[in-house]
């Protein structure tokens, strides 16, 4: 048993030592962010660099802009001393809500779903052909989809 435990100490991958996760930086973080960044989440910490996600470009910027002061302050905090890099991260697109839906582009294309359709006569895999044969369906039938 100490063996098999001996071997997978050693093959498995081990976080680096650095390595904070967002809700222990937390606290750091609002303590030395600036009041216009309170939609900014801390992600990580590691290996020197501070990685938090951004709501847009406007804080990324701002975070650009308050950069070299907010480094000092958060090297002063325990665990941050050796903070090199703040790295951002833009939040992805939220999903549309339904309001958006009932205005989104409609998918419906012939020509496209003509196209598909004959290709998925030619083709010898059972499983790509299924598939390129809902997507010509799916072309031919007015659905909305998201814009």
């Amino acid at each position: 048993m100490q063996a098999i435990a001996r071997i997978l100490d050693h093959s498995l991958p081990k976080p680096p030592v650095d390595l904070a996760l967002g809700p222990s930086l937390q606290a750091a973080w609002e303590r030395c962010r600036p009041d216009g960044l309170v939609t900014v989440e801390v992600l990580f910490y590691c290996r020197g660099r501070l990685f938090l996600m951004v709501p847009g470009s406007a804080a990324a910027a701002r975070l650009r802009q308050e950069g070299p002061d907010l480094l000092t302050r958060l090297r002063a905090e325990p665990g941050l001393a050796d903070l090199r890099e703040i790295v951002t991260r833009r939040m992805g697109r939220q999903l549309l809500p339904n309001a958006a839906m009932k205005q989104a582009v409609p998918l419906r294309s012939e020509l496209g779903a003509r196209c598909f359709g004959s290709l998925a006569e030619t083709v010898d895999d059972p499983a790509l052909k299924a598939s390129l044969a809902r997507l010509a369906v799916a072309l031919a039938t007015d659905r909305p989809t998201r814009a």
